[in-house]
This record gives structure tokens, C-alpha cells and sequence, in this order.
């Protein structure tokens, strides 16, 4: 257990989650600083805030003495491996903790549900958050979807369950940080911007298995062979599921998702729901599995799959315009997320999609072999429209490229035909021209209200 009070706690990074984490750490008795590179008006704000609660925030750079100071350094999600005061801390010895250990090692309740995965965090934390409602049971939902572990502590009590989407970046520096039931929905290219190559991410979403013991679990993705091999190498029990053939666990047969032979709901009323696509029907498996385990009804899952609505950007529809339909999949900041998208649409022959944003390094080949009978344009964007030109060139589909959204919607309405398709599923992330993928899922979104 780690020792809080007269400790000295440097923060890297003011966004929320560094916020509420210097004012919970100052709360609970540590001395705090913060450090970010950053100076914008929103984050002289949360400075102001900080310094009239007695804690020093720096602007604008990072000191080695603040680095020199403190006793533990916590880096916020998503602070680059080598940023100095990293690089500064692992030079001096100095003991680096990501928020969630903290967090875990102040927690009063220890019954946390961790959910991981490349794609479909945070879809499968909220269903899970609606079947938890549902059946009436205390909880907690934070994490990687918004409100930081650590900032809902004085809201958690012995008998809370803890429902947490984590991200490869929070499991980096954990030391005792366990789940009772930790999930990987999938493992495929991402953040090669900020792992030096793929094995060093899968190792990282490894991590959340570290400290299971035998009566702990882990649901695995069996149509993911990252995480069949994790399936291999860890200690606790597990469950693994298939949207692909009968396993020993959660699979579709008959027209039903069961497990070891009990039905749980149908695929009917699967395809009635706002849930669209294989990939989601496997983020609802997962929450099968947590079900199974805690002994949940399946009756709340076919419950809340007639009234769960997704979170925005995820193969949102945004309108119909002269019968040409718009969605808004900005979430998919990743190759394989578009893959899955463009699964989830028959094959007509009827998409326009929308492709780009910043480069990422991930190769967009893989989206070739959805591209047929399905795409009949291709519109690229941003600073990865040049790489996605040249990777995509053999294929015997238009592209043309854009330089925002309003082109888009344009050209889409003057090409395109009734029944026909627009999907924004970039593929990359948005920091080129957006501060995140809900600002250019709303832009897009915009864009095309605009025209109504």
C-alpha cells in the first residue's frame, strides 16, 4: 500500500484526469506539483484552481527540479513513454505510478471490472454500466471513458463494483493494480506514434493480468490470436468468447448467443437494437461474460438491449439528406475499426467513405479487403491522405481528395444517388486538424445539418 500522506507527488500532465488526481492527492495529505507543456486558456485555468488550493503548477515546460523533488511521478494517460520528465524520473530512480494504481491502492472497494482492447472500450463499459443499472447494482463507472478512477474515490465504498475502461497508456506503470475480472476485447495496430513497434503495445495491454491470482478472471476474445496467446500465459481463470463458432464459453449458435448451452438472448433481438455490426455484438458478449460470472440474469441483457444507446461517434446516423444517409463513426481512429465498420453494412456497392486525419503509422491495407462490393468512392482527408492515396491505389475505386467536411458533404450530394451511403471512419486520430474525435465527429455532424 502506498504511503500518500507528507509524500511528494508530481503530476505530468493537467488535462482531467491530472486535475482530479493532484486535488485527490493534496486532499488525502501528499505535497503536490504539476508540470505540463502546455499553456492554453484552459489549462491556466485548472493552474488558477490548483493555486488557490496551495498546489504549484508549471506551464509552458518541464524542470528536472520538480522532477528532482518529488518522491513518486504520475504521468497522465496518454503522456508520451519518453517525455522528459519521464525519461528524468527513470534517470533518478524516482518511483513512476499510473492513476489507476494509484487510485487502486486508495480504493476502499477492490471489485473492479478493467475493460481493454484496441477497439470497443468504451461501448462495452457503458452497456455494462446499463446492465449493472438494470439489475440494481451499486457501481462506479469511470476510467479511460471520461471521469478518472481516482476522482470518483469519495463516491466508492467497500461494496461498490468498479467499472473501468482502461487504455494501454494506464496500465503502463501499475504495480498492485488487479481486477477481479479484467476483459481484452481485441488486440490490432494502434498508438505506433507512441510504442516503438506492435509488441510492445500488446505487452502493454498484457498488463492487466499481472497480479491475477486463481480466483481472478479474464475474458478473452478467442477470434483474436493476441489474445488466445495471453489466454496461454496467464494464471487466473478464463472465459473466452466467439461471434465466429461454438467454443467452450460465449458463442452464436441456432440464432442465440449462449453459453455452455444457455441460451442468453437473440440474435434478432440483437439486430433490433441501436448496437450495429459483429464488433458490437462481441462488446455484448463480453458483458455476457461479466453476467455469467457474477450470476446477473440474462434477462437484463435482452432488457438493456431494447433501450441502450450508444455513446456519440460510433456509427452514429446524423441525417438523410435527397435519401443519401450520413454517419459519423469519428471513434474509428484506427485501421481495424474501420474494418469493423464497413463490416457492419451489406454489401451494396453504396458507401462513400471518408478516410484520414493524422498519421498514425498503421498500414491501411487491411481496409482493401472490405472495400469491395461495399465502397464505391473514397475521400481522403488530412495529413494522411497522401499515404492512404499510395496504399490504396491498386484498388479500382475512386478517391479524391478533401480539405474539410463541408467538401465532403458537397461532393457526396452531388455524386452520390438515393440509398447511398456517407461513412466518416477516418481510421486515424484527429489531432491534425481537431483537438479529439468528438470535435471532428461534430464538425462533420455540422456540416451536414447544415445542408438540411
Amino acid at each position: 500500500m502506498i504511503d500518500i500522506k507528507g509524500k511528494n507527488f508530481l503530476v505530468v500532465g493537467l488535462g482531467e484526469t491530472g486535475y482530479d488526481a493532484a486535488l485527490t492527492l493534496s486532499q488525502s495529505g501528499a505535497n503536490v506539483r504539476v508540470t505540463e507543456i502546455k499553456d492554453t486558456p484552459s489549462i491556466k485555468e485548472k493552474k488558477e484552481k490548483l493555486f488557490s488550493k496551495g498546489i504549484i503548477v508549471e506551464t509552458g515546460k518541464h524542470s528536472i527540479d520538480f522532477v528532482k523533488w518529488a518522491d513518486v511521478v504520475m504521468p497522465s494517460p496518454g503522456v508520451a513513454l519518453d517525455a522528459q520528465p519521464i525519461l528524468w524520473a527513470k534517470e533518478k530512480n524516482i518511483k513512476i505510478l499510473s492513476e489507476i494504481e494509484i487510485a487502486y491502492q486508495m480504493s476502499p472497494s477492490k471489485k473492479i471490472i478493467a475493460i481493454t482492447g484496441t477497439n470497443g472500450k468504451t461501448t462495452t463499459v457503458s452497456f455494462t454500466d446499463f446492465v449493472f443499472t438494470k439489475a440494481k447494482i451499486p457501481h462506479i463507472t469511470c476510467g479511460n471513458i471520461g471521469n478518472s478512477f481516482i476522482g470518483e474515490l469519495d463516491k466508492i465504498q467497500q461494496d461498490t463494483w468498479i467499472i473501468l475502461e482502461v487504455s494501454s497508456f494506464q496500465l503502463e506503470y501499475i504495480e498492485e493494480f488487479c481486477p477481479f475480472i479484467g476483459a481484452i476485447l481485441n488486440i490490432a495496430d494502434d498508438h505506433l506514434d507512441y510504442y516503438s513497434n506492435f509488441s510492445q503495445y500488446v505487452e502493454a495491454k498484457k498488463k492487466i493480468f499481472n497480479n491475477s491470482q486463481p480466483e481472478h478472471w479474464a475474458i478473452l476474445n478467442y477470434e483474436n490470436v493476441w489474445c488466445r496467446k495471453i489466454g496461454e500465459s496467464i494464471r487466473c481463470k478464463k472465459m473466452f468468447f466467439s461471434s465466429k463458432r461454438k467454443i467452450d464459453g460465449i458463442y452464436v449458435a441456432n440464432g442465440f448467443v449462449s453459453f455452455k448451452g444457455n441460451k442468453i438472448f437473440s440474435i434478432d433481438e440483437f439486430e433490433k437494437s441501436h448496437l450495429k455490426g459483429s464488433h458490437n455484438l462481441e462488446n455484448v458478449m463480453v458483458v455476457v461474460g461479466i453476467s455469467q460470472i457474477l450470476g446477473i440474469s440474462g434477462t437484463f441483457i435482452s432488457q438493456a438491449l431494447s433501450e441502450f444507446t450508444p455513446a456519440p461517434h460510433r456509427l452514429e446516423k446524423v441525417a438523410e439528406i435527397n435519401g443519401i444517409t450520413f454517419i459519423d463513426d469519428s471513434k474509428a481512429t484506427n485501421v481495424d475499426a474501420v474494418c469493423r465498420a464497413l463490416e457492419s453494412f451489406q454489401m451494396k456497392n453504396n458507401i462513400i467513405l471518408i478516410l484520414g486525419g493524422k498519421d498514425k503509422g498503421i498500414p491501411f491495407t487491411p481496409v482493401k479487403n472490405f472495400l469491395p462490393g461495399r465502397v464505391k468512392k473514397i475521400l481522403v482527408i488530412g495529413e494522411a491522405a497522401s499515404r492512404i492515396e499510395n496504399e490504396l491505389k491498386d484498388v479500382s475505386i475512386s478517391m479524391e481528395r478533401i480539405k474539410n467536411f463541408e467538401d465532403a458533404v458537397r461532393i457526396s450530394l452531388s455524386t452520390g444517388k438515393p440509398g447511398d451511403i456517407v461513412l466518416l471512419s477516418p481510421g486515424c486520430s484527429s489531432f491534425d486538424m481537431f483537438t479529439n474525435y468528438a470535435e471532428r465527429g461534430d464538425v462533420f455532424k455540422s456540416a451536414v445539418k447544415n445542408l438540411l
